[in-house]
């Protein structure tokens, strides 16, 4: 098979644990949307290809040109195991226990930007105090 987009958005869902429908279920898309990739001539919309790509860990440009940017940002865990995988002299154990780690670091911070106050000036550094009588 020539590689193509196409290729490799599939070989990047066959490199994912999950079922078709179950990554097509991540995706808000429906059921069958990875399904309709792998069996039709039918091209997918950019938004689902987008949808696909950021649930995969996959960088669009990966997908469309076959080679990825170095300087381009390390996202999803398909992406991070992958490059964990890279990294000499770690077994699949420690790639496992460090890419638990790094999830939940991203998910900590993402909880912190969330509850995180927006108003800098919400509350102020010596609050005024009425004079007692």
């Amino acid at each position: 098979m020539e590689e193509n987009w196409k290729s490799r958005l599939l070989k990047a869902v066959d490199e994912d644990p999950r079922s078709d429908r179950a990554i097509s279920l991540a995706t808000g898309l429906g059921v069958n949307t990875v399904n309709e990739l792998r069996n039709t001539e039918k091209s997918p919309s950019i938004e689902k290809v987008m949808k696909l790509s950021e649930e995969l860990g996959v960088s669009l440009a990966y997908l469309f040109w076959g080679a990825e940017d170095d300087k381009a940002p390390i996202r999803g865990e398909h992406e991070i195991r992958t490059m964990l995988g890279r990294v000499q002299g770690l077994k699949p154990d420690d790639v496992g226990l460090l890419l638990g780690m790094i999830l939940n670091t991203i998910k900590a911070n993402a909880y912190e930007r969330e509850h995180s106050r927006t108003d800098d000036q919400s509350e102020t550094a010596n609050p005024h105090r009425e004079p007692t009588p």
